[in-house]
């Protein structure tokens, strides 16, 4: 029982570690590096593992959540009684979780092929959502090693995003996680290389999901190989990603998944942000952000259906950008999410509760816009 309680308070610091950085000592890779110690536990290390950083869930509302809600409360109660209540709801649901895994397979489950056939074809717009979001950060890849062919689809993401990396393997059911550091960040990514998983479970999604950008042409590449079965090198044609746009505004957006793809696209490649507009003065501007390279036709079709009036602005690199920051944007933004069929499931969305909390802050905002108590 001595030795549980050690693990339990171990677990605490851990989780305060994660969920206070950047604010606390401890960095993420160096929390990675120790909560992965813990894989050596008997029986359980794993699941410990899985649970720190996200990887296991169980009823509504997801314990993140929780904690999320204690943070953003922070300011309004004492140091004291902040860190006490942090404290008991960690340790509580540390205990809960470790007791209902105990004994059982670590990790997420594999999902079978039919129970994802059967969600794909239910229209669970989770998968939508997903789409976005490998839109925005994620890539279709082929690559040679030797004769033959590597196969893989792939997201990565800040470690700042580790639970969302869990999360999407949750819906999934496939595919490993792994952590890296790159000049000096902090890397967490998914990958997705078995065949039959990528025949079974991704082609599906993505062709009952088709991507709008020119992003496309990497998935058709990639799909057309893997279906006719080419395996070796040599047997690959050469690719150049067509800069042909596949869709039109208008096209865009009236297609019926629409929202829920937006919400995953936003998760990868949407901004929420508030400043001083100038240095000397204390007058706070929000704003709300994103961008896309070579997304002239996706970054329009945005626009229109969030209905800004705002100029789309295009850099020496060919990624168009748009910023909004007028009451009348920021409103659409927020009642847009508030009611879009599916939410923000990673640290967007605790960037946009806290948007949402400064906003509260700031009379050109809060006088103007209903915004709303919970997302």
């Amino acid at each position: 029982m001595y030795e549980f309680k050690v693990i339990l308070v171990f677990i605490f610091y851990i989780k305060i570690s994660l969920y206070v950085l950047p604010y606390g000592q401890m960095s993420l890779w160096g929390a990675t590096v120790i909560t992965n110690l813990m894989s050596a536990i008997p029986w359980v290390g794993q699941d410990i593992v899985e649970f720190i950083w996200g990887g296991l869930n169980i009823d509504e509302p997801h314990y993140g959540d929780v904690v999320l809600k204690i943070l953003l409360n922070a300011g309004t109660s004492s140091n004291l009684g902040f860190a006490y209540e942090l404290l008991l709801v960690i340790i509580s649901i540390s205990y809960v979780k470790i007791a209902m895994t105990w004994r059982k397979p670590a990790g997420v489950k594999s999902l079978h092929t039919l129970e994802a056939s059967q969600r794909l074809h239910a229209g669970d717009l989770t998968y939508a959502y997903l789409v976005g979001l490998f839109e925005g950060d994620g890539f279709f890849s082929i690559t040679k090693k030797g004769k033959y062919l590597t196969y893989e689809l792939g997201i990565e993401l800040s470690i700042r995003d580790v639970q969302l990396v869990y999360k999407i393997k949750k819906i999934l059911g496939i595919g490993v996680v792994s952590f890296s550091n790159r000049n000096g960040t902090e890397m967490v990514s998914l990958r997705i290389r078995n065949k039959n998983h990528l025949k079974n479970i991704i082609i599906p999604i993505f062709d009952k999901y088709p991507m709008f950008s020119n992003k496309q042409y990497d998935y058709l590449r990639f799909r057309d190989g893997l279906i006719t079965g080419i395996i070796y090198s040599d047997n690959l044609p050469e690719y150049i990603r067509g800069d042909v746009n596949l869709h039109s505004v208008e096209f865009i957006i009236n297609t019926h998944y629409f929202s829920a793809w937006l919400v995953g696209f936003i998760e990868a490649e949407g901004c929420f942000s508030v400043y001083k507009l100038n240095k000397n003065e204390d007058y706070f501007v929000a704003s709300f952000d994103m961008a896309q390279k070579n997304g002239q036709v996706l970054i329009a079709a945005i626009c229109k259906y969030l209905s800004f009036t705002t100029t789309v602005y295009k850099d020496k690199t060919n990624c168009y950008k748009l910023k909004v920051s007028s009451v009348r944007s920021l409103e659409n933004v927020i009642k847009f999410l508030n009611n879009a069929p599916v939410k923000l499931l990673g640290n967007k969305k605790l960037q946009y509760l806290l948007w949402l909390k400064q906003l509260r802050t700031i009379p050109r905002y809060s006088e103007k816009i209903k915004i709303p108590s919970n997302y």
